[in-house]
């Protein structure tokens, strides 16, 4: 139906006006939108109206198609462009024309969308996959007018699920032999792995995967994944990451397993046949991060929804569940819900901290877990001891006297502004070559540099003390005797955990919780805080045992019942159905940020080479995928305005756009042991 009316407005005069140079501002998607929505097909009506700009419901269409129906009234629409039909005598002759070549049915009632808990959400996801489909279809069909090899080169191969998982198979048997885990350890996994191939055959929905770090959940994850998609004739899987830092870590697994694997995220650096496929998430498995994966789901622009059809009949894999942000959660989760009783999807929310989102208010949340008996799992693999000294504020030179008293150990802290502190204290106590620091103020390439050092030391038995930030306790695989972590969020102190005695070498690891001594604020965020604080309010009444998983649904339980749900204006937009409001409240990051190319002394030459591209070509795509191991993202846009230069694209005027990415000139600004270095920093986030 999409297909045969989106165009119904080219079947006039002034539209053919247009095509002969005659006329501009001509409106041909209106008419279309008119009949459908004279019909009562009032999804589709929405679609046609919209699909060469930005989706917008029927509702805030009704009147200009009533006029452009009838013939009465201001024939301009908000854009002053014309309807290429207009009045019943000029909708008369085009049908009476249109129907020699279309034979549409006549359908009696409108296109059903799905009854759910929240049918307006549902009916905005359902006009948003329409958008999808009919945005795709015409794209493609004009692309394909000019090169009949458009959509072959726009579409990936289908998915050799049995080839890839007999990859598996021999991966996994290869690390099994090369393993120096103990026995133990590898049983457990075998057993988590045979219950994620066998939870595999069971009917597609909603699954957990609950289990600790440390027993290879993402190659088992994948098992599941393949084996679902052979047992229930799943097109693609798709797996979502909350970071940068971990995907290109997961990627090299992967890959080995699904060499058709595509990224799809800001950094990463497209061969053509991978670029062309992106435009329509045409894979058989895509990594993806949160970001990149909702936004779409509640946005009105043609660009962001052309690919959202293809996540159909598809396999969603959540790894780190608990990452999801809480100001958009009951909106996030439905949705889910959605894509699995509608779609054709199947969703996993995968982590060690798994969020009991059935305390969630109003939210009907039944899932089924994966894995075999997680309290025994999690018992089982009993790594660490936890000392909660929170009772007294620490010093920042306390805590570095403490660390300095072991030869390896970690700090993970809530702000950079404790990281560098401690930094600074700990260079009094211990020798610099021992120290190592690990934040989101350095690059990629930076921070990978510093990792595989910390590694070596750690590997040698050499002294090794790591002072970090949050951006360590996902994906990131450390193994430190000792780990302090400032009061956090139950899932962020469990999640540190995983760093310290990860493979199980000792009898048990170190984990000490603390409150850093500041008369500032202590966290990043007021719903960080608030989790900190739930933690606070659960040992009140008890000791808290991060390895038994009653305490953590009652961690999860302190903080959900009383939870005002998703952020008023979210909520607000969602309820008229708005979809230009919806899009910009639904923001998974809310602080504006600025992306950095800075001049890092292991890649000089490298930094050379894109600052002369820059004068040669001004900001492009691939200047920034080229620079991508050279840039990270900093929220002190007053610092790198002072001390950077601002980059745009030729076609931009710098004075009526701020600027998103800087080039940092300055080298003293960047450190080669802290990373980006302003006089005065921004007391950020990680």
């Amino acid at each position: 139906m999409l297909g045969w009316l989106h165009d119904l407005g080219k079947i006039s005069e002034k539209f053919q006006d247009v095509l002969d140079g005659k006329r501009a501002h001509v409106n041909h998607a209106l008419p279309g939108a008119a009949v459908a929505q004279q019909a009562k097909w009032y999804q589709i009506s929405a679609v046609i109206a919209s699909h060469h700009s930005q989706l917008q419901s029927e509702a805030e269409y009704h009147n200009l198609l009533q006029r452009v129906l009838r013939g009465t009234g201001e024939r301009l629409d908000k854009e002053n462009y014309e309807p290429s039909l207009f009045g019943q005598r000029e909708f008369a002759e085009a049908l009476s024309l249109w129907s020699r070549d279309f034979r549409l049915k006549r359908i009696q009632d409108a296109p059903r969308f799905f009854a759910s808990e929240d049918p307006k959400l549902s009916r905005m996801l359902f006009t948003r996959f329409l958008f999808s489909a009919l945005v795709d279809a015409d794209w493609s069909s004009s692309a394909e007018h000019f090169d009949r090899g458009y959509l072959p080169a726009h579409t990936g191969p289908e998915l050799d699920a049995p080839g890839a998982l007999d990859r598996l198979q021999d991966i996994r048997r290869e690390k099994q032999r090369c393993s120096t885990s103990a026995p133990g350890l590898n049983a457990l996994r075998d057993r988590l792995y045979d219950a994620c191939l066998e939870a595999g055959k069971a009917e597609p929905g909603l699954f957990t995967l609950t289990a600790p770090t440390g027993l290879g959940k993402t190659l088992s994850l994948l098992a599941f994944s393949l084996q679902h998609c052979i047992s229930h004739q799943k097109r693609r899987i798709i797996i979502l990451l909350p970071y940068l830092s971990i995907i290109e870590q997961n990627c090299a697994d992967y890959r080995q397993i699904i060499p058709q694997l595509l990224e799809i995220h800001s950094n990463v650096e497209w061969s053509e046949a991978a670029r062309a496929q992106s435009e329509r998430w045409d894979a058989p498995c895509i990594v993806t991060t949160n970001v990149s994966f909702f936004e779409p789901l509640f946005s009105a622009r043609r660009d962001n929804c052309r690919h959202l059809h293809q996540l159909a009949n598809s396999v969603l894999v959540l790894d780190e569940a608990q990452t999801l942000p809480g100001h958009l959660l009951d909106a996030t989760l439905r949705t889910v819900k959605e894509l699995c009783d509608h779609y054709g999807c199947t969703a996993v929310f995968s982590t060690a901290t798994q969020p009991s989102y059935q305390f969630r208010p109003g939210l009907d949340w039944m899932p089924r877990e994966i894995a075999p008996d997680p309290p025994q799992l999690f018992s089982a693999t009993r790594r660490v001891t936890y000392h909660w000294e929170i009772e007294t504020p620490k010093p920042i030179p306390q805590i570095a006297l403490e660390m300095a008293g072991y030869a390896q150990c970690a700090v993970i802290v809530n702000l950079k502004r404790h990281a560098r502190a401690i930094l600074d204290a700990l260079r009094a106590y211990s020798e610099e070559d021992s120290i190592f620091y690990l934040t989101t103020d350095l690059c990629p390439a930076h921070r990978t540099q510093m990792l595989e050092q910390v590694r070596q030391q750690l590997r040698q038995g050499l002294p090794c003390r790591l002072v970090a930030t949050q951006c360590v306790e996902a994906g990131v695989d450390l193994d430190l005797p000792v780990v302090y972590r400032a009061l956090a969020p139950l899932d962020a102190i469990i999640q540190a955990a995983g760093r310290c005695n990860r493979n199980g070498d000792s009898p048990t690891g170190v984990v000490k919780i603390f409150v850093p001594e500041d008369t500032g604020r202590l966290y990043p965020t007021e719903a960080y805080g608030r989790g900190a604080l739930c933690v606070k309010a659960l040992l009140s009444r008890h000791p808290i045992d991060c390895s038994q998983l009653s305490h953590i649904r009652e961690y999860y339980q302190l903080l959900y019942q009383d939870s005002a749900g998703d952020s008023r204006a979210l909520q607000d937009a969602i309820s008229r159905e708005d979809y230009a409001q919806t899009e910009k409240h639904y923001r998974m990051i809310d602080a504006p940020a600025v992306q950095i190319i800075v001049p890092y002394a292991g890649k000089m030459a490298l930094y050379e080479a894109v600052r002369r591209r820059y004068d040669r070509e001004g900001l492009t795509a691939a200047l920034l995928s080229q620079a991508k191991e050279i840039t990270l993202t900093s929220y002190d846009s007053g610092g790198i305005r002072q001390y950077g230069i601002p980059m745009y694209d030729r076609g931009r005027r710098a004075e009526e756009n701020p600027a998103c990415v800087y080039l940092l000139t300055d080298p003293e600004c960047y450190d080669a042991k802290k990373g980006l270095n302003f006089p005065a920093f921004f007391d950020g986030i990680i």
